[in-house]
């Protein structure tokens, strides 16, 4: 005697069968897109240009909780970026990040309630001048966030990009 002797033949149905199968495919996808680094942090460039100035911003696009992840704000003017660089970002997207320090120490910041804005002191005679977030995405984060990022002179833009990062669980 056996523990199937009570078993009806044919019991599993097709659609069962199926549901399995499916399942399983579905659960081996995953498997090997985690493990080829495709649920991992995607990072983009945004970039813009206007009056001379030149605005590059390193982000990463697609992430997920508790990953580190690039943030860093590239500015550059071929006739100088003057003693300091005022770069505005939306507060909002920042948010979704656990912050470890700013690179270098802005030597001011502020806010408007929408904006955070970052004084970043230049050499003399700079013509670049580039601010690096040591961040990753807070655990608790679930959704993404889109930012403005802008360099700001006498009060105003004068060159601005958009930024989204989306999250995956």
């Amino acid at each position: 005697m056996t523990t199937f002797d009570d078993v009806p033949e044919g019991s599993t149905t097709g659609t069962a069968r199926w549901t399995t199968r499916v399942t399983l495919v579905a659960l081996l996808v995953v498997v090997i897109a985690g493990a080829t680094g495709l649920l991992g942090v995607r990072n983009l460039t945004a970039t813009a240009e206007e009056s001379g100035w030149k605005l590059s911003v390193d982000y990463p696009r697609l992430a997920r909780a508790g990953l580190d992840t690039p943030l860093s704000i590239t500015v550059s003017n071929p006739d100088g970026v003057g003693e300091e660089v005022v770069v505005a970002i939306s507060q909002e997207y920042l948010t979704i990040f656990e912050h470890q320090g700013i690179f270098p120490d802005p030597s001011d910041t502020t806010t408007d309630g929408d904006l955070l804005y970052l004084t970043i002191a230049a050499e003399p005679g700079a013509t670049k001048v580039r601010v690096d977030f040591d961040v990753y995405i807070q655990p608790s984060a679930q959704e993404g966030e889109q930012a403005t990022v802008a360099v700001v002179e006498g009060g105003r833009p004068v060159v601005s990009t958009e930024i989204r990062t989306s999250l995956v669980p």
